[in-house]
């Protein structure tokens, strides 16, 4: 949260919290588009009336600062897009045999036979306790359909 206040030796203004939307700091130093609007409010109003701002730097703090906001909602909307490309691409595994690497440095290899769906991504189901999350997958193998047909 980012408080604005106006002192005799100008403008103070407080931060918080630095981050953004999920957790990350915002690229406008941790000022949201709100507490950006009310800085540019009170720079207006306690500008000094004998030098005022100019007005082509305050149509190009306000052009920055929609450009920015333009980029935030970009990032958002290719990380919901990476999110569902993961999502189809894990279903898609389903019936798959994979290798994965576990924290501990080991390997694991199964048949994915579900996925979990997690706000860290998906998780394959490999049988038994096996789960891996599918951004440790490092082999895929498609299983030819007659041994899948059999294995059922």
């Amino acid at each position: 949260m980012t408080t604005i206040e106006p002192t005799s030796a100008g403008i103070t203004t407080t931060t918080t919290d630095a981050t953004g939307p999920m957790g990350q700091a915002s690229s406008l130093g941790g000022l949201d588009s709100e507490a950006f609007l009310k800085l540019m409010v009170a720079q207006l109003r306690y500008q000094n009336p004998m030098e005022p701002s100019d007005p082509s730097q305050m149509m190009l703090q306000t052009a920055t600062f929609t450009q920015l906001e333009s980029m935030q909602e970009l990032v958002k909307l290719q990380q919901r897009d990476l999110g569902l490309q993961e999502a189809v691409m894990a279903a898609g595994l389903i019936g798959d045999e994979v290798t994965a690497a576990q924290p501990d440095g080991s390997l694991v290899t199964g048949t994915v036979q579900g996925v979990r769906y997690t706000t860290a991504g998906p998780i394959l189901d490999l049988g038994g306790d096996n789960e891996v999350a599918l951004g440790q997958v490092t082999e895929i193998r498609r299983v030819p359909a007659a041994t899948a047909d059999a294995t059922a």
